[in-house]
């Protein structure tokens, strides 16, 4: 999945949304199972709730905090960068963004599959 900037990423986003459908419930399910235990494998994250919304621009929200010593954007967005999205995705189309301030990372992103269907979501990680 390539990391793009945010002006692409919201127009692959917006596009998905306006023409197609989001993927079934059923779809979902293990898609966001696959994205925690992906998240799992940054020993200096902890996933502290994952969650489905109705909202079409953010389908799943997960939420984890830093408790690695370098608590620094920075090194949050390396390590992100670095093991997102592994095989989350199963080879479909997708895009992520990462947004930061002092206090959080924000990693968007948006997969597009077949039958227009699609899925996007977020993962905030704060510090």
């Amino acid at each position: 999945m390539p990391y793009i900037k945010k002006p692409a990423f919201e127009t692959f986003r917006a596009h998905q949304i306006a023409h197609g459908k989001p993927l079934l419930e059923k779809d979902i399910v293990p898609i966001q199972a696959r994205i925690v235990a992906q998240l799992d494998t940054i020993q200096e994250l902890l996933v502290q709730k994952s969650k489905r919304l109705s909202n079409k621009e953010g389908i799943v929200e997960i939420t984890a905090t830093w408790v690695g010593l370098d608590a620094s954007p920075r090194e949050a967005i390396k390590l992100l960068k670095r093991s997102w999205p592994g095989e989350v995705f199963e080879g479909h189309e997708e895009l992520y963004y990462i947004g930061e301030s002092e206090e959080a990372v924000l990693l968007s992103f948006a997969a597009k599959y077949a039958d227009e269907r699609y899925l996007t979501g977020r993962i905030l990680v704060t510090f």
